[in-house]
């Protein structure tokens, strides 16, 4: 037999003396032990019954008591996802330009009205110069703009430009 508490989420040893024991400890069975310990290990919350949620779906889920709940903002998530686009290659990024019907020179023209010099010296290179393109680079912040894009259009776009 093994003790489980379902406020600590924790297994205890009866043959072990602990200072401080909670006081919802079960006795429970290897088997028990070995099924919790799996739910556990899996990211669900154990309850006092000794059945379990569905395992925790991302790292930013937080347990309300009854169910897992993501509390980012919209915008956090939208954030979030944008970090973990996969760069482009330049022929990726221009062929996608080429498909939504921009001409490398028209966006080049563009780039050259840009008022703030560091600006626009920073946005050519990103156009004319990278290799890989990211997509939460501030370049192409300009360049959504530029476009006149938003960035959940600028966000469609990457995901094509992926298939290319």
């Amino acid at each position: 037999m093994i003790l489980f508490s379902f406020t600590q989420q924790a297994f205890y040893d009866p043959e072990i003396e602990y200072l401080n024991l909670p006081n919802d400890l079960i006795n429970i069975n290897v088997q028990k032990h070995q099924e919790l310990l799996n739910a556990i290990n899996s990211g669900c919350k154990v309850f006092s019954d000794l059945t379990y949620s569905k395992p925790n779906p991302t790292e930013f889920h937080e347990w309300n008591g009854s169910d897992w709940v993501d509390p980012r903002s919209e915008e956090e998530k939208l954030a979030y996802k944008r970090l973990q686009y996969p760069r482009l290659t330049r022929y990726q990024f221009m062929r996608g330009l080429l498909e939504m019907g921009f001409k490398s020179l028209d966006i080049e023209a563009q780039i050259l009205l840009i008022e703030d010099e560091f600006t626009r010296e920073l946005t050519m290179i990103g156009f004319k110069d990278a290799t890989n393109l990211v997509r939460t680079d501030p370049s192409i912040d300009v360049m959504r703009d530029l476009l006149g894009k938003t960035d959940l259009e600028i966000d469609e776009f990457w995901e094509k430009c992926l298939l290319f």
